[in-house]
């Protein structure tokens, strides 16, 4: 590395700012920068349309015209690539070149099967092989072309001994694959031989040199021509299924296109298809002198298939509106029609057979196939039919449901036969058109519909819209029938609309989907500019959506800005990043993640999560199948709230079980429990081999480090992130609060509980009793799997609400399989909130309010007090509860026990003598006798006596241990101790009535703890669990004995503490060791704080018996309310019906879109996602949290509504969402405040016109408002990474590699990772968020501050970000924000009324006194203060 190069990003030596020349950097790889230039003015983006065609088009006709003429063509051969130079155009014939020895080294059997129809033909498709350049061959499915017009090629060679070499092009892998294979089988062949197959890199090729005749993808054969820029390595290239005009097929028609007029005149080229418009493709392939011909090798079916319209049908009284050409869809009355139809075909069959048969006994034999559109249609069909049978018990359906991703026990279900007297009804996608075909089908429905993704290129959001199917399909459709026996179909529209309104064809894939891969190959053909080369496609794109593609390129840096150093809108040199996704077979994003991954060091984790986001339906359909299956995306997500991360964990358990050789059997159990697709993860697993094998040749191989600096698994699941937020931006979302300014709603709505375990339902009656029927509440949660003693069920007084509280875990439970979710929230609240989007409405039965309250009275269940009941409580003796006094701020004791620094349990030195007092009384030997004898005597929540360091103490049963049943166990928890113990029986002992009288309901001697103001930090913290240092300096302290606690608050009878040292607390001392970093409390634990501040505060001015009577109201207060699990009424006493709706959760969020082009629009995340329920993981944070998606769509009438799919909530680190902008945005511009004092704001995207100041991508263009402090040695920093992700690949021009050598790459990836884990550890003040409309504005960076060195001129694809330079906050300023602060200190403690001000330190408007004590304890106010230097108490 270039030693200036580093002490540019030396950070021990000062920064000093330089002048740096003016000007726009150079394309001069070796300079920093240079000379200012003028820019080309950008195309304006509102230029749309093919009018640019006409010319490129006019251009290839001359080229085209060249190709020999046919009597010139007739008797040759191209020569072998070896002897041919690929780069110069011929005029003079080649010599014929023999291959003799090859023939009479294979068997050629020349007797080719007769009765296909294709054999009628073959004379003729030889003919015209031989005397034109381009074929086109068109014959029905099933005719026999794909398997045998490559076989009389190569016969024909084999009569003349002629070198023939053969390439035959499929859509679709397993085709290619199963069709070599069978063509193999007929000539009796070794597979590999004469004969192979290429799908991707997998190759079945044993005698390479011998193979003529290769069956091989679309893209296989693409790949081979871009990257030999000749077709002269074959003499026959056969195109097949050219019909379904997808987009690598459409651009190698160009490119052979391209090559017959240039380097490649003698190849011959074929196209094949069953539904072609051979017009289209004739005038395509013509020149001057003559057009392809057309060889048409249809044939008669040997069964009827007869087709109806909808006004056709008599018997069917039709309803509804007509068919809209604009307004596709199906209507209830559509589906209604559907079902009269089958009705019909019913009647129709029992009355061919004269059977006599009544309808009930009919036999029911030919299967209906329903086309609908989607998977939606599907589910309204399926529920409709469902609704029929339900109400008629002779409607007799065996509904089967087919769609792309179905499970493989449906695809099975397809095939079989029905149960006698059955119909099968199969509804359907389009996937049912090609790829599957079902023997016994004699009636198809269909409703002339399809769904299609298009891409919106100024966006690149996709959306699926709902179409209608082109005539093409429809007849497609109707080939389902008809081969094995006579058919009919049913079109649901009328003749007149079929025949006039639907159009011939389906769009192309090159017109409705991303162009990004046919750019980048047309960049790597170096044939014309990537405009020049789509114009001659046979449906050329707009040229807006061309311009559009360049721009997403750019921005995920497969090309540069410029070309040849001047920027160019429509155009740009391809870069290193380009060179390899154009090598993969993959979206560019997903290439990029895999770059990102070669860079990070996270390759293998990267290629596994790209073909995972590639293979659809690796779980299966979710949408019908409850919960449970939903619950396995969390399973594997593992607590990452990433379905990435997801992905990448169920391919590894499918590996470890492939490897563990688990059998066929056992293997679908594995797949059934876990709601996967063993199909898919078997395609996914071949991706994987063959996405490793392709990153091989490209020389990206991982960094083998030894075990001592292999990254933990926290620090490994960040850079995780960090890559998926590099590979998908901008794709950048923002998680909204669940409530603005402060969170106190959060908990008035929930009455005070604690919402990370809390859900409630609304709609109750209030006159209710509603505590009779908790256990009737705790049953609508069937699907969760809860078990109702793990809930408590309380309700709102004076409000509709049921609130369920779901028990902490004390154990994991047995037998269970335990699934970590974010942050502090409890697994269960999300099972609870997904319940609710398969039924949010839920009936309880209740009694009447007179009758309940007769039968409270006459069963003596709690009190009647004036005609209101008064539910049965347990007394809580609250001057025995050893919770800290409400005037107590310092309290000295011990540390009994340590969960982690969230949850220890402290022992106040003032129970020193009644602990010894009762251990002495358990240990009296009298006490000891109650031996236990049966282990059935033991239940759970029985307190007894345990063994503990040698002594009895009173411990209460957790649960029994059932593990091993001759040697019995059971969990104990310590009550005074608060740890949970495994123990024997001979380790127990009953307690006696007298102890029990004496100690079962004195409460605790002890009480729960957690750190306060910290929480653990995200860089150290797997699972939002505190590190095991952290957990290891508390043990240490805890060993020293005594140990002074600071009480904060104590909220849901749990102390947040500040544990003091020597010098400082252990929770500032956590922060300086980045385990943890600084939080704000939440609302109920400032609340506590503040009042207990108040009442110590005037301590001194209160009497003994005072403090006992507000101590005791204040712990009183505290208590929650109980749940004492009533046994609910007689089922025949409620007669009352409520409709409750929810569950609902007070944390429940969304999210909103960065980017410019989304922030209008409604946001929502996929219910196939592991985010789908989106909660706010730590309330008590106010910095924003980030979502990345990895895929957007849109929808809705206007395309308004955005779907986030395959989503990740990045890591809860401050600033994590500014910082990842700016080290993988292409340009950004830091916004300052008026004062120049800190930045406020980032605008990221492709930068702007020098000249006119315009985005150059202004849908792109993003905006993150800080909301912590970011600074210029952050920025320097970033800029240190982008440098060195920029050194990885960078190459000078002409050059094939980059010049980074092994040592180098070790050294980038150290410094990427100091830089980042400097970045993400930092302890960042928090800043006031001040978004503003002029925050999407570009300005002119060279006015803002110095643009920093280029190091890699125009060929950078992370340009150096330019860093405007801060000045310190004016002294007036400072002055008069300390004024202000002393002013809302001074009405801290007023009582009388007050005017409303405003915190001007943190631009917060405060209405009340309350309102203003809170603020001043946020950690925003007292960042600010330490900003301008007030002194705090």
């Amino acid at each position: 590395m270039d030693q200036e190069l580093m002490d540019f990003f030396d950070f021990s030596k000062e920064f000093v700012r330089k002048q740096a020349p003016r000007g726009h950097v150079s394309s001069n790889v070796h300079a920093f920068v240079t000379e200012s230039e003028e820019l080309e003015k950008p195309i304006k983006r509102e230029i749309v349309g093919k009018d640019y065609v006409k010319s490129f088009v006019e251009k290839e006709k001359e080229r085209m015209n060249g190709i020999f003429s046919s009597d010139e063509m007739a008797p040759m051969r191209n020569k072998s690539l070896d002897d041919m130079d690929s780069d110069e155009e011929y005029e003079a014939s080649p010599e014929i070149r023999t291959d003799a020895e090859f023939y009479e080294k294979y068997y050629f059997n020349l007797n080719r099967d007769k009765s296909l129809p294709i054999y009628a033909k073959r004379e003729e498709i030889i003919n015209a092989i031989n005397e034109n350049p381009v074929v086109i061959v068109k014959g029905e499915t099933g005719c026999g072309k794909t398997t045998q017009v490559p076989q009389y090629i190569l016969d024909e060679g084999f009569k003349s001994k002629q070198y023939c070499n053969i390439v035959v092009t499929q859509p679709r892998r397993i085709a290619a694959i199963s069709i070599a294979n069978r063509v193999c089988q007929e000539r009796q062949w070794q597979r590999g031989t004469v004969c192979g197959y290429q799908v991707g890199l997998h190759r079945q090729l044993e005698r390479f040199a011998d193979t003529r005749l290769l069956y091989c993808t679309t893209g296989v054969l693409l790949n081979i021509l871009v990257n030999n820029k000749t077709l002269t390595h074959y003499t026959h290239i056969v195109l097949d299924e050219v019909h379904e005009r997808g987009q690598e097929m459409d651009f190698l028609l160009i490119v052979i296109r391209r090559l017959l007029a240039t380097n490649s005149r003698h190849v011959k080229v074929i196209l094949m298809s069953a539904t072609i418009n051979p017009r289209e493709l004739s005038d395509y392939f013509a020149n001057e002198r003559s057009a392809p011909p057309v060889i048409d090798a249809s044939y008669g079916r040997n069964f009827t298939v007869e087709k109806y319209y909808r006004d056709q049908l008599q018997t069917i009284n039709w309803e509804g509106h007509q068919e809209d050409i604009n307004s596709p869809g199906i209507t209830q009355e559509g589906y209604r029609s559907a079902i009269k139809t089958i009705l019909v075909i019913d009647n129709m069959e029992r009355n061919e057979r004269s059977t006599g048969k009544s309808y009930n006994q009919s036999l029911r034999e030919g299967s209906i196939l329903i086309f609908l559109p989607g998977v939606g249609e599907i589910n309204n069909m399926s529920d409709m039919l469902k609704d029929m049978a339900n109400h008629d018990s002779i409607m007799k359906f065996n509904m089967v449901r087919c769609h792309s991703l179905m499970s493989s026990d449906d695809q099975r279900e397809i095939f079989q036969p029905s149960p006698p007297g059955y119909r099968k009804i199969i509804m359907a996608t389009n996937v049912a058109e090609s790829s599957i075909t079902v023997p016994d089908v004699s009636y198809i429905i269909d409703f002339c519909l399809e769904k299609v993704l298009f891409t919106d290129t100024f966006t690149n959001f996709s959306s699926l819209r709902l179409v209608w199917a082109s005539k093409t399909n429809c007849r497609q459709r109707a080939g389902r029938v008809g081969r094995l026996r006579n058919g009919r179909v049913y079109r649901m529209v009328t003749k007149s609309f079929y025949q006039r309104e639907l159009s011939e064809y389906s769009v192309p894939e090159m017109l409705r989907s991303p162009l990004q891969n046919c750019v980048l190959k047309a960049k790597e053909l170096k044939m014309g500019t990537p405009v020049e080369m789509l114009a001659l496609a046979l449906s050329p794109p707009n040229l807006s959506d061309i311009c559009n593609t360049i721009l997403l390129l750019k921005e995920v840096g497969a090309l540069f800005p410029t070309v040849d150093g001047t920027y160019d809108p429509c155009d740009g040199d391809i870069t290193y990043w380009g060179t390899i996704m154009s090598k993969l077979p993959l979206d560019t994003r997903l290439s990029r993640l895999i770059i990102l991954g070669y860079i990070f060091n996270l390759l293998d984790e990267a290629i596994i999560i790209a073909a995972g986001l590639t293979v659809r339906g690796i779980f299966v359909d979710s949408t019908r199948l409850g919960s449970d299956n939903y619950w396995m995306h969390y399973v594997f997500a593992d607590g990452s709230g990433s379905d990435l991360v997801g992905i990448w964990r169920v391919y590894l358990t499918y590996l470890n079980m492939c490897e563990n050789g688990l059998q066929k059997d056992a293997s679908i159990q594995w797949a059934k429990r876990f709601h996967l697709s063993l199909r898919a993860l078997s395609e996914m697993n071949l991706l994987v081999l063959d996405l490793r094998l392709r990153c091989e040749k490209l020389s990206l191989l991982p960094l083998n480090f030894p075990i001592s600096r292999i990254s933990d698994d926290s620090e490994k699941a960040i850079m995780l992130k960090v890559i998926i937020a590099g590979s998908f931006y901008p794709n950048y979302f923002v998680q909204s609060k669940s409530t603005s300014g402060d969170d106190r709603n959060m908990f008035s709505v929930i009455s005070g509980l604690d919402p990370c375990r809390t859900v409630y339902f609304t709609s109750f009656t209030d006159r209710t009793m509603g505590e009779l029927y908790t256990r009737k509440v705790k049953q609508l949660f069937p699907e969760t799997q809860i078990p109702p003693e793990n809930m408590d069920v309380t309700f709102g007084q004076g409000s509709e609400k049921i609130f369920v509280t779901f028990k902490n875990d004390i154990y994991k439970p047995e037998g269970t399989t335990y699934v970590h979710v974010p942050g502090r929230i409890k697994a269960e609240v999300y099972k609870a909130l997904r319940l609710r989007t398969y039924c949010n409405h839920h009936s309880l039965r209740v009694m009447e309010p007179m009758s309940a309250l007769k039968y409270v009275k006459d069963k003596k269940i709690g009190k009647v007090v004036e005609g209101r009941w008064i539910p049965p409580s347990k007394p809580v003796a609250v001057e025995l509860l050893a919770l800290p006094s409400v005037f107590d701020k310092i309290i000295v004791g011990r540390i009994t026990n340590i969960v982690s620094c969230g949850k220890f349990f402290f022992q106040p030195e003032s129970f020193e003598n009644c602990i010894a007092n009762m251990s002495e009384h358990f240990n009296n030997p009298q006490q000891l006798q109650n031996c236990v004898r049966n282990a059935g005597a033991i239940t759970k929540g029985l307190m007894l006596l345990a063994k503990r360091q040698g002594k009895y103490q009173r411990a209460t049963v957790v649960r029994v241990d059932t593990q091993n049943s001759s040697n019995v166990r059971f969990y104990v928890r310590f009550v005074d101790y608060g740890d949970i113990e495994r123990l024997p029986m001979t380790q127990l002992r009953l307690m006696s009535q007298d102890l029990l009288r004496h100690y079962r309901d004195l409460p605790p001697r002890l009480f729960e703890c957690r750190l306060a103001l910290v929480q653990p930090a995200s860089m150290v913290s797997t699972y939002n669990a505190w590190p095991q240092k952290a957990d290891d300096m508390l043990h240490a302290l805890a060993k020293g004995g005594r140990v002074q606690l600071e009480i904060y608050s104590l909220v849901q009878n749990v102390a947040a503490v500040m544990i003091h040292l020597r010098e400082g607390n252990l929770n500032e001392l956590l922060v300086k060791e980045k385990l943890a970093r600084r939080t704000n409390e939440d609302y109920m634990s400032r609340v506590d704080h503040d009042f207990r501040m108040r009442k110590q505060e005037c301590r001194g001015y209160v009497s003994q018996q005072e403090r006992q009577q507000v101590n005791e109201e204040y712990l009183r207060s505290k208590q929650l309310p109980q749940d004492m699990d009533l046994s609910p009424p007689p089922p025949q006493e409620c007669k009352s019906l409520i409709i409750l709706k929810g569950p609902f959760s007070t944390l429940e969020s969304t999210v909103f879109s960065t980017m410019q082009s989304g922030m209008s629009k409604t946001v929502r995340i996929d219910p196939c996602s592991v985010n789908f329920v989106l909660l706010d993981t730590e309330p008590q944070d106010q910095h924003a949290k980030m979502v990345v998606a990895a895929s957007i769509s849109s929808a809705g009438r206007h395309n308004d509504v955005l779907t986030l799919r395959s989503t990740s909530i990045m890591p809860n680190i401050p600033g994590f969402a500014a910082i990842m902008t700016l080290i993988f945005c292409p340009r950004a511009q830091l916004n300052a405040n008026t004062a120049n004092s800190r930045y406020v704001s980032i605008l990221a995207g492709l930068g702007y016109h020098p000249q006119t100041m315009k985005s150059y991508y202004e849908d792109h263009d993003l905006v993150i408002n800080l909301d912590v402090n970011i600074d210029e040695h952050d920025v320097l920093l970033i800029n240190q990474i982008r440098y060195m992700m920029d050194s990885v690949f960078f190459n000078l021009e002409g050059e094939l590699r980059p010049i980074a050598g092994h040592a180098d790459r070790v050294l980038i990836h150290d410094t990427i990772y100091r830089a980042l884990n400097r970045l993400l550890s930092k302890n960042r003040n928090f800043i006031v968020c001040n978004p503003k409309s002029s925050d999407y504005v570009w300005q002119d960076m060279e006015e803002s501050g110095e643009p920093d060195p280029q190091p890699y001129g125009r060929r950078s694809i992370f340009p150096m970000h330019t860093i405007p330079e801060l000045h310190e906050e004016n002294m007036d300023t400072v002055l008069d924000l300390i004024a202000n602060c002393k002013e809302m200190y001074d009405y801290r403690n007023f009582e009388g009324s007050f005017d409303p001000m405003t915190c001007r330190l943190c631009k917060q408007y405060l209405e009340s006194v309350s309102e203003l004590r809170l603020h001043l304890l946020t950690q925003l106010h007292l960042d600010r203060e330490k900003e301008v230097g007030y002194p705090m108490d």
